[in-house]
């Protein structure tokens, strides 16, 4: 299996006309989403013990994740990623004009690990074949 990808137009509307950049840069194009319902499937091939074994696995993790997350930590899964929260917050001048009632959670970021990387940088590209 490989990612697909096709060209796409580079649209520069940044620079000034005659200054602008032209050509066209791949952009990778999904073959779909797998939910984790799938991803059981497909892990468990056919075994309902172990597939509901990793149902309940990944409910505790889930779980666990949120917990620490709520907690304050960050959640580092060794050679796959770390999870991390970010503030939403107002803009202030001084530090006491806001209060920790005013700052919620704005969203989770994941940063994928090195490891991860390095094995991706091996995968192959295919181009999407062209729709007439």
């Amino acid at each position: 299996m490989s990612i697909r990808y096709k060209f796409v137009p580079i649209y520069d509307n940044l620079n000034e006309e005659g200054e602008k950049v032209t050509g066209f840069y791949p952009k990778v194009v999904s073959r779909g989403t797998i939910g984790k319902e799938r991803m059981f499937d497909d892990i468990s091939r056919g075994s309902s013990s172990l597939r509901a074994e990793l149902a309940r696995s990944w409910m505790l993790m889930a779980d666990y994740i949120e917990e620490k997350l709520e907690d304050g930590y960050d959640v580092c899964l060794d050679d796959f990623c770390t999870f991390g929260v970010s503030a939403k917050y107002r803009r202030v001048d001084r530090k006491n004009e806001i209060r920790a009632e005013s700052i919620s959670v704005k969203g989770m970021h994941v940063r994928v690990s090195k490891a991860i990387n390095q094995k991706l940088k091996r995968a192959r590209f295919e181009r999407e074949p062209e729709k007439f």
